[in-house]
Parts: structure tokens; C-alpha cells; sequence
């Protein structure tokens, strides 16, 4: 049997908001949820957000450094020109130092379809894009 007191400090703490957790005959535990306050809420959101377009920005970073990256094979000049020996780009139809037309070469390296890169005589695959060659 509870005495007044206690009865009236109870009904008196659930008028306040208190929830009955746990009760026996000679104790009530009473408790008294907080959700926090609003500002800190607001705040750890605000934080939230910052950190995470962070993240999502780091994330967009990677995948664009790992799958949009350029590549460029830069090759040694195999041709020169039979007058004065300068060296000579492979598509070059005139010696730059001298003017002298430059022989073609029929039976040159292949290029690549897709990115025009010389490839061997055995290659079935471009080694700079990937992409299939016709053997």
C-alpha cells in the first residue's frame, strides 16, 4: 500500500510528462524521454550534409580519375628522310628541314581503325584503346 505522499508525487510527475517505466510495491520508476533540442538537431543535420557531399564529391572524383582518364602513347619516329636523315612523323609526306618528298611505305605498320595507333603485324587487339583488330 502506497502512502499519500508517494501517490501524490506520482500523479503529480505524470501530470509533468514522466512515464510509469517500472513499478513494485514500495517503488515507481518514472521516466522522462528527450529527444534533444532542436538546434543540435539542425546543426549535426547541417554537418551531415557537409560531410557527405564531401564524400559523395570524393567518391565522384575516383570514379571519374579511374574511368575518364586520357592516355597518349607517344611513339619514336621509325622514318627519315633519305636526303638529309631528318626524323619524320609517320603520316609526314614532306621532310620539314629540307622539303624533300618523303618515300611512302606501303607495307608500313597498321593503325588502329578506332584511334590510329601503329600496331604489329600480329596484333588483334589495339594496345592503346583495346578495341579488335582485323587480323
Amino acid at each position: 500500500m502506497r502512502s499519500e505522499r508517494l501517490r501524490r508525487e506520482i500523479d503529480d510527475a505524470l501530470r509533468a510528462g514522466w512515464k510509469i517505466e517500472d513499478e513494485a510495491s514500495d517503488r515507481v520508476v518514472l521516466v522522462k524521454r528527450n529527444f534533444g533540442d532542436l538546434g543540435i538537431h539542425v546543426i549535426i543535420a547541417l554537418l551531415t550534409a557537409w560531410w557527405s557531399f564531401g564524400v559523395i564529391n570524393g567518391v565522384y572524383a575516383a570514379f571519374k580519375y579511374l574511368n575518364d582518364s586520357q592516355r597518349r602513347v607517344v611513339w619514336e619516329s621509325r622514318r627519315a628522310c633519305p636526303e638529309c636523315g631528318e626524323p619524320a612523323a609517320e603520316d609526314a609526306e614532306f621532310c620539314r628541314r629540307c622539303g624533300e618528298a618523303l618515300p611512302e611505305d606501303p607495307d608500313g605498320p597498321r593503325a588502329c581503325p578506332e584511334c590510329g595507333v601503329s600496331l604489329s603485324e600480329d596484333a588483334r587487339y589495339c594496345r592503346n584503346c583495346g578495341s579488335e583488330v582485323a587480323a
